[in-house]
């Protein structure tokens, strides 16, 4: 059980921390429940862009096809164990028989459970801050990353943290550009006569790319292909080493 509750910053210690004054009548409550400490969300005063607002109905416009696609009743077992995870597989049924239209109903779906996920009040798209605009935008991407939900634009250009999408698509062997299944491309390669099995990758400069665009890397060079796509690589730290099983 939780409590919202809004305070003001009475003190800043620079490069240190801040001290805030939370008024709060029921402070028996704090030793009821043995709280002693208390999670700050600091709101920087801006609100949604229509940019992001055009992301979020475009992603969920994409989810919302994928849900829908003929053939439901003939899904894998683990295309509904995904949609379970997103709360859509009841939905499905559900859905001849509310007041919405598919998207809407996807749409609010979707923000309850991610607002479940991080602990934080239902939001309207309307009126939310720009912080929690991009965190749901970037989470709904990593969504359609892991799921392999095929989207109408590259998710690059629907994302809002590149190194977020990046990172998910190299763990999930996703291409950054397309989305397909893709190997993962060596931007800083091991050299010549070095074994891939036995070189350390920790900190290696990788991308994410299907065999297409790893033929289109060849062809045109590294440095007009990423100028071409936008992409910047990431480089491996451990988590994805021991999922890419590649030596540390």
């Amino acid at each position: 059980m939780g409590i919202e509750a809004e305070g003001i910053v009475q003190k800043i210690a620079k490069d240190e921390g801040f001290t805030v004054f939370i008024p709060f009548s029921e402070t028996y409550l704090l030793d009821q429940w043995g709280v002693d400490t208390v999670q700050v969300i600091i709101n920087d005063g801006r609100e949604i862009s229509n940019s992001q607002r055009r992301k979020i109905f475009a992603l969920i416009s994409d989810i919302t096809d994928w849900v829908k696609a003929p053939g439901n009743n003939k899904r894998t077992r683990a295309e509904k164990e995904t949609l379970h995870e997103m709360g859509l597989l009841y939905m499905i049924e559900c859905l001849p028989y509310t007041n919405y239209s598919d998207r809407d109903a996807i749409r609010k779906q979707l923000t309850m459970h991610y607002c479940q996920l991080v602990d934080i009040a239902p939001f309207s798209l309307s009126n939310i801050d720009v912080a929690t605009a991009t965190d749901f935008i970037d989470w709904l991407v990593e969504m359609c990353v892991v799921h392999g939900i095929p989207c109408l634009d590259t998710l690059l250009n629907r994302c809002e943290d590149a190194g977020r999408y990046v990172y998910a698509c190299v763990a999930h062997r996703r291409c950054a550009i397309c989305g397909k299944k893709a190997d993962i491309h060596e931007v800083e390669t091991v050299g010549m006569g070095n074994n891939r099995r036995t070189i350390h990758h920790l900190g290696q400069l990788v991308e994410p790319l299907c065999r297409e665009h790893h033929a289109e890397v060849g062809n045109i060079g590294q440095a007009e292909f990423d100028a071409k796509y936008h992409l910047v690589g990431i480089r491996l730290d451990e988590n994805l080493c021991d999922i890419l099983k590649w030596k540390k």
